[in-house]
């Protein structure tokens, strides 16, 4: 309930204020006047008001303190445009005076997101900026976000406090920042899938020359509609005639990498968990194929169908990820409703790996029908608990099917970003 209420746009804009503009010494004081307003209620019986009037006067007098004497500088500081969950991003905010010496009372403020209060913390979220000798002052602030997803930072504030600091004046804000929380994903050393090769109308134009390209197999002759660029010259100045080169049509191995997003629309914990830890394991997986020679389409089920192309030169790992950072659930049964859609994607795939979070009849069904189009295929079910039905029995029908568990998730997370 009191999170509920502190989620309320007006009730969060009040204890942004509060944190803002008082100081610590500024908060106490603010409840020590509360509790002598309570005190002092009866006038006729105690001298209690007298001190609340002294307190009162001195939050006052720092209101228009803060207000008149606005400090003249520059705030510079720039977020990244991207970072990882739970790793911590070094922020180095610069702040200048034109060639004057900076007022001592400064203090730079950080403000969580609008949309994600506790999601980015900073520390220190305050910092009491000073000079050293007449150098500018080196600031550096410690950034870390705990959930993935995409946030609109607010600037910092720079402000100047009163001589009883505990007011804050807000001066001089630095414009708002969008953030882009990537889930975190380890290193695959290897990651074998089962692989052949399908024909590609047209092959791939943008691909890279890494892998099987179009190649010359020998010269025909000239029929009307032939490009004058396959022209070979040696063989028209032999022959008298127009002749031009052949190829072969391009034949590669295509891999799609399928998410099951299924969340009930009243999760537990654990099934949060589930989640995060599937998407990471995406992240691991596109990680490993980013890297290699193959072509990647993930495929998100869910409502909508996310598809994003990486390796060989068509995309970087960072177009996958910025797509897994704002990756919702999905609150209705997925494959059966999505499955249609895919289909006409996945006429081209040779191969699917599937990252699912429990195994049923429909998760099944739509893995029998990828096998049906000559589609191999390998799943991936990340699941704590035993899966909701048995899935060893349709494992030689189907493919490669694994298990591994959200704690084993969580322990190659933690090796991996143990030795950054």
């Amino acid at each position: 309930m009191a999170h509920s209420i502190l989620q309320l746009p007006g009730v969060r804009r009040i204890v942004r204020q509060y944190h803002q503009r008082l100081t610590p010494r500024g908060q106490y004081m603010l409840w020590s006047t509360v509790v002598l307003a309570i005190l002092g209620l009866d006038t006729r019986r105690t001298f209690v008001f007298w001190l609340f009037a002294m307190a009162a006067g001195m939050l006052t007098a720092a209101v228009a303190f803060t207000v008149l004497r606005r400090p003249r500088v520059r705030l510079e500081c720039q977020f990244p445009e991207r970072a990882t969950a739970l790793q911590t991003v070094t922020l180095r905010p610069l702040v200048s005076s034109n060639g004057t010496r900076l007022p001592s009372d400064l203090r730079l403020f950080f403000r969580p997101p609008r949309q994600g209060f506790s999601e980015i913390s900073f520390d220190p979220d305050s910092i009491l900026v000073e000079e050293n000798d007449g150098m500018a002052p080196q600031l550096r602030v410690g950034m870390r976000p705990t959930r993935r997803g995409r946030y609109v930072l607010p600037g910092p504030i720079l402000g100047r406090m009163d001589p009883l600091r505990l007011m804050v004046s807000p001066s001089v804000e630095s414009p708002e920042q969008t953030l882009l929380v990537y889930p975190r994903f380890y290193s695959m050393l290897e990651f074998t899938v089962p692989v052949g090769r399908r024909y590609q109308p047209g092959g791939v134009p943008l691909s890279s020359n890494t892998g099987e390209a179009i190649e010359f197999v020998g010269t025909r002759e000239y029929r009307p509609g032939d490009p004058v660029k396959n022209i070979h010259w040696r063989s028209w100045a032999r022959r008298g005639e127009p002749v031009v080169k052949e190829y072969v049509e391009e034949y590669f191995c295509r891999i799609a990498i399928i998410l099951d997003t299924f969340l009930p629309s009243r999760f537990t914990p654990a099934q949060q968990a589930s989640f995060e830890a599937a998407v990471s394991v995406v992240a691991s997986i596109a990680d490993y194929f980013s890297r290699s020679e193959y072509i990647v389409d993930i495929l998100a089920a869910g409502p909508d169908v996310y598809e994003v192309s990486a390796g060989r030169s068509l995309a970087y790992l960072e177009n996958i990820l910025d797509v897994l950072a704002c990756l919702g659930p999905c609150h209705d049964p997925p494959f059966a409703a999505i499955g249609p859609q895919l289909f006409d994607k996945l006429s081209q795939i040779t191969t699917v790996v599937a990252v699912l979070q429990d195994w049923d009849t429909s998760r099944e069904d739509f893995l029998k029908r990828l096998t049906a189009l000559g589609t191999a295929v390998r799943a991936i079910i990340v699941h704590e608990d035993p899966t909701k039905q048995a899935w060893e029995h349709v494992a030689e029908d189907i493919g490669e099917l694994s298990v591994i568990s959200t704690a084993d998730v969580e322990r190659l997370l933690a090796t991996e970003y143990a030795n950054v």
